[in-house]
């Protein structure tokens, strides 16, 4: 027989799995009668807590989960920045973080993760339209929030980019420059992958701004890897529509396009521009020239994420908030006028007001 779980020990006392916890840990006050309830359902079912939990127990907060699905594409600069802020938010608020990281359709071991009463809220990251996650986490009656967003967030607390503001900033910027045709340096990324809800989103919002601003955007789908990169630079070389700006939703892939660039003597920006979207200021200044990015502030998702849970499971909050930050333009070195019979465009440049470095 399979040892008890702290839900089996919820349903025999009729109470939640997080009150178990409390009882466990006394992070929270409950009554005597709810304790002896509890008490007694896992003496009745020879539940031993775990020894890992019990030693954190003495915390003056609990344990979080940030819950971030690896995959074949591995994991970014830009990415890690997420995990960093949250880590040191949940210390500020007295909590521990856990970093889980199994593949996204492991929900055997997320479930695993929640039945052992291990931790007391769980933040989700990368989240696909249709995420199996949130079931596991509303069923298990765990706190969680999201860092992104499923197609149905009805009854879910989130923190994501407003991405409608992504693609029209990116557009914006480049249609200011003189540009008339980019290409789109995508993803090649199926439906149900990490990733796949964001690039979605910003694809959807890179068409919509194109075609209201007559910016004519050619999408490559390329492999997520620097050799996906290269690739992608010699379809750009042999696209007849000669684009003059590339719009970049894939990080890893882009080192890749400027390392052939360069190699092959194209100059950035001077024959053309690029525009990367989602990329942290480390990875964009990594490059030569540093990129011009539109990205949201990847701290600050993360830290309003943690909020979020810690005020719920503190009961600070009962809403589930939906929270949309508006991203920012920074205008690097490679970006530039579009150029004219082959030459860089000279004069004034038109590109709305950004940050410079």
């Amino acid at each position: 027989m399979a040892p008890a779980t702290r839900d089996d020990v919820a349903r025999l006392a009729g109470v939640s799995s997080s009150t178990v916890s409390y009882a466990l840990s006394g992070r929270r006050t409950i009554s005597d009668a709810t304790r002896r309830r509890v008490e007694a359902a896992m003496a009745e079912l020879n539940y031993t807590p775990n020894a890992f939990a019990r030693g954190l127990a003495g915390s003056r907060g609990g344990i979080l989960a940030l819950h971030y699905p690896y995959g074949r594409r591995g994991v970014t600069s830009s990415e890690f920045e997420y995990v960093a802020a949250a880590t040191d938010r949940a210390r500020e608020r007295g909590y521990h973080l856990l970093l889980w990281s199994t593949p996204i359709d492991d929900v055997e071991g997320l479930e695993s993760l929640v039945s052992e009463g291990l931790v007391d809220g769980v933040v989700l990251m990368e989240l696909t339209p249709d995420d199996d996650r949130v079931a596991v986490l509303t069923e298990a009656r765990v706190p969680f929030t999201n860092i992104g967003r499923p197609d149905d967030v009805a009854g879910l607390s989130f923190v994501d980019a407003d991405y409608d503001a992504l693609g029209r900033i990116a557009v914006e910027h480049l249609v200011g420059l003189g540009h008339e045709r980019a290409f789109f340096l995508s993803q090649s990324v199926r439906s149900h992958e990490r990733g796949s809800g964001p690039l979605a989103r910003a694809a959807r919002s890179l068409a919509e701004a194109g075609c209201s601003a007559g910016l004519k955007i050619e999408v490559h789908h390329a492999a997520v890897s620097v050799t996906g990169g290269r690739a992608a630079f010699d379809a750009l070389t042999a696209s007849p529509a000669h684009p003059t700006a590339v719009i970049a939703f894939n990080e890893t892939a882009l080192a890749g396009f400027v390392q052939a660039a360069a190699f092959a003597g194209c100059s950035i920006p001077r024959d053309v521009s690029v525009v990367a979207l989602s990329i942290g200021d480390l990875a964009a200044d990594m490059t030569s020239p540093p990129l011009t990015t539109v990205s949201p502030p990847g701290a600050e998702l993360a830290v309003a994420a943690v909020d979020h849970l810690v005020d719920r499971l503190e009961g600070r909050s009962t809403d589930a908030p939906h929270l949309l930050v508006a991203p920012q333009l920074v205008v690097r070195g490679s970006s530039a006028p579009a150029p004219v019979d082959g030459r860089r465009a000279g004069g004034r440049g038109a590109a709305p007001a950004a940050a410079r470095r």
